[in-house]
């Protein structure tokens, strides 16, 4: 017997969430299996824009604890990092760019419990503003004010400071506690 038309579409609708569903678990356990980062350090170009005014071009560099295929640590570098516009802290946000691309593991580790915090999603919790929790992630907000980046390091189990700065540069570095563990016991 042939199928009907609906019958059909609500195939085609049920592969399509299963696909769906399976790149988002793929996306969950890349995050939850990143390298763990011993030192963060981020260098901040601010270039002038005729419309925005100056706008942060960041970098990052790198450094992971060792593991035991790795006996002497490794190190990575990117670029990239940049954002323009107007009425918001874009600082912060090239460096919630960084935070989510070698930091989530960091959120991953953590309880539902301890990720629930003052992040403007009105769940009651510990963590600090600027970490998120959402349907299907975890994260780090930009546009917050670099100022929160001190509390939330300090609350995955690490340090942030500002390193160095002149006109159009800032330096900044995150340096995780010495047994690489986070808040997450």
């Amino acid at each position: 017997m042939a199928m009907t038309q609906e019958e059909k579409l609500a195939r085609r609708e049920a592969r399509k969430q299963l696909r769906q569903d399976h790149i988002e678990a793929l996306r969950i356990n890349r995050e939850m299996d990143q390298a763990h980062v011993k030192q963060l350090t981020i260098t901040i170009e601010w270039k002038k824009s005729r419309t925005w005014g100056s706008n942060p071009h960041a970098e990052v560099r790198v450094e992971y604890y060792e593991t035991p295929r790795n006996s002497y640590g490794r190190f990575e570098h990117k670029d990239g990092y940049t954002c323009s516009g107007c009425g918001y802290d874009k600082e912060s946000t090239v460096i919630a760019q960084v935070f989510n691309d070698f930091l989530k593991y960091k959120l991953w580790a953590m309880s539902e419990e301890q990720i629930k915090g003052n992040h403007g999603s009105g769940d009651e919790g510990p963590a600090p503003y600027g970490i998120t929790n959402y349907d299907m992630g975890r994260g780090y907000s930009g546009g917050i004010g670099t100022n929160c980046y001190y509390r939330i390091a300090e609350y995955i189990g690490g340090k942030f400071e500002h390193v160095a700065s002149g006109k159009m540069f800032d330096v900044y570095r995150y340096t995780d506690n010495e047994s690489g563990e986070s808040n997450s016991e």
